[in-house]
């Protein structure tokens, strides 16, 4: 899929692409969360032959940008979207309400099994449910909190029911058991027992009364602990922290000309000699757009 930047004014939507239900509580959530961080995930769209783009998925994220826009007519003078072909716009919309419909814990679940017990490459189940990489590694990291068990099970539980964001549970991960209680103890529950606040805040939620803590502010307190709050020396994890940000500057660096070589030698590499039919046929098609 090719990523592209369109203008608000030439996105239409179409009612039986829409989803049939849908949360007040979660519009509001989304449109904070796309007002806090930006849009995490790009829309899909298909091109229409007066040249504007129907939106396939992501109606309302766009809902939650027009809402924005209405009062900050700067913002988001361009939405970052996948362009996909039209004739994949029912299977593509399908898939997607798939990987909406669950739980944050059902999918990391469903993504563990389809990669241990299927042997799917994770890339490929990204790629089959329309999110990113990063965004597939944070159900690993939700899949490794559910098998520790205990407190850390716990924590999914709010990821679920909304209470805390799902989007960085490495920032739970490198704690202790202990450490995971002092944090919630101290900075989200006011002394209270960490198990009874839990309760407390998933019968809340459940009851719709959902008041989730913004990822920065869960960053901000997982990355401030005291030192025995944490599983590994304070090195470690600030070599961990400038190995992810070379990554992710990486992986935002255009490509050069020798990225360029690298890529058609590997796809020659691939479309020659892989024994499976399909990759070398995805090979040989991606080479010639390269070109």
């Amino acid at each position: 899929m090719k990523l592209v930047d369109i203008s608000p004014h030439d996105l239409v939507i179409s009612a039986e692409l829409a989803r049939s239900r849908t949360s007040k509580v979660f519009e509001e959530r989304l449109r904070a969360s796309i007002e806090e961080i930006g849009l995490a995930e790009p829309l899909k769209v298909a091109c229409l032959p007066s040249g504007k783009y129907l939106v396939v998925d992501g109606m309302l994220r766009l809902r939650a940008i027009e809402a924005i826009r209405r009062v900050d007519k700067s913002a988001f003078a361009s939405v970052p979207a996948y362009v996909v072909d039209h004739e994949r716009r029912y299977e593509l919309r399908y898939q997607t309400d798939i990987y909406q419909d669950l739980l944050p814990s059902q999918l990391a679940s469903l993504v563990e099994h389809l990669h241990q017990a299927e042997h799917i490459r994770k890339v490929d189940i990204a790629r089959y449910i329309g999110v990113s990489p990063p965004t597939l590694r944070n159900y690993t990291g939700l899949w490794r909190l559910i098998r520790r068990g205990g407190i850390f099970t716990r924590i999914v539980d709010l990821m679920d029911v909304g209470v805390i964001p799902a989007s960085n549970p490495y920032a739970w991960l490198r704690l202790t058991a202990d450490g995971l209680r002092y944090a919630l103890e101290t900075y989200f529950s006011d002394c209270q027992r960490a198990e009874e606040w839990i309760d407390e805040r998933i019968a809340l939620a459940r009851r719709g009364d959902v008041a989730p803590y913004a990822i920065k502010y869960v960053e901000a307190v997982t990355n401030s602990l005291p030192a025995r709050c944490y599983r590994e020396a304070a090195e470690v994890r600030n070599l961990k922290r400038q190995l992810g940000l070379r990554r992710s500057a990486a992986a935002k660096r255009p490509p050069t000309i020798g990225d360029r070589r690298e890529a058609m030698t590997n796809l020659t590499r691939v479309s020659e000699r892989s024994p499976d039919r399909v990759l070398r046929a995805a090979a040989k098609s991606l080479s010639t757009y390269l070109r």
